[in-house]
């Protein structure tokens, strides 16, 4: 009979786990992965985006175990539903970007999601802060602006081309307006130096905004 140790030695190590629940005009997404590495949230931010789901709340944190558990409280851009037939297209695409090698970059270009498509006006109204609390191992960014289609895709590639690190981050979109909260660290480990990525980091997302 095999020990629980044994047991867990022969599971599979490539997990993805997808599973939705329907709401009043809204779907609760929840993705499970067994592949924790950096770059997580931006690949699937890129796969709802490119599928056409508005992200209106998220939480995203890694499990004791490893695991990457990302909820999302999902809405299509054209009012479609979550069913069966969506879910599997958007397990495949996450599947050839966890576990096949696909980039971001390669699948947004084969989407026809060029930058172009994200030439939004600039809000005025933004604002980002990011801080390093001193009870905390991770810094923060807290970011405020008026909802747009795409950008928390937008702010995750920023974040993982700076080589940050999300460890949990909830997105809550209310009255037209978004307000999103990270903990982040660098790949590395480190909280983010306050004088040299502070404001490289802060310039490149209000870039966007």
């Amino acid at each position: 009979m095999l020990s629980t140790a044994e047991k867990h030695d022969i599971l599979p190590k490539k997990i993805l786990h997808l599973s939705c629940v329907p709401r009043k005009d809204t779907t609760l997404l929840k993705i499970t992965v067994s592949k924790n590495e950096m770059g997580i949230i931006y690949r699937a931010t890129s796969v709802l985006y490119a599928h056409g789901w508005d992200i209106l709340e998220a939480v995203a944190e890694t499990s004791v175990e490893g695991y990457v558990q990302d909820v999302f409280v999902v809405r299509s851009f054209n009012g479609d539903d979550m069913d069966e037939p969506t879910l599997r297209l958007i397990r495949r695409d996450l599947n050839s970007l966890f576990f096949e090698g696909v980039s971001v970059i390669d699948y947004m270009e084969s989407h026809g999601l060029m930058r172009n498509r994200f030439n939004y006006l600039s809000d005025p109204t933004a604002v980002v802060k990011i801080y390093n609390p001193l009870s905390s191992d991770f810094s923060v960014m807290d970011i405020r602006m008026k909802d747009k289609p795409g950008v928390l895709f937008q702010i995750t590639q920023i974040l993982y081309l700076f080589g940050v690190d999300i460890i949990t981050f909830t997105a809550l979109t209310e009255d037209g307006r978004i307000r999103d909260s990270f903990l982040l660290r660098m790949e590395t480990g480190e909280k983010l130096d306050e004088k040299l990525i502070f404001p490289r980091l802060k310039q490149g997302i209000e870039g966007i905004l």
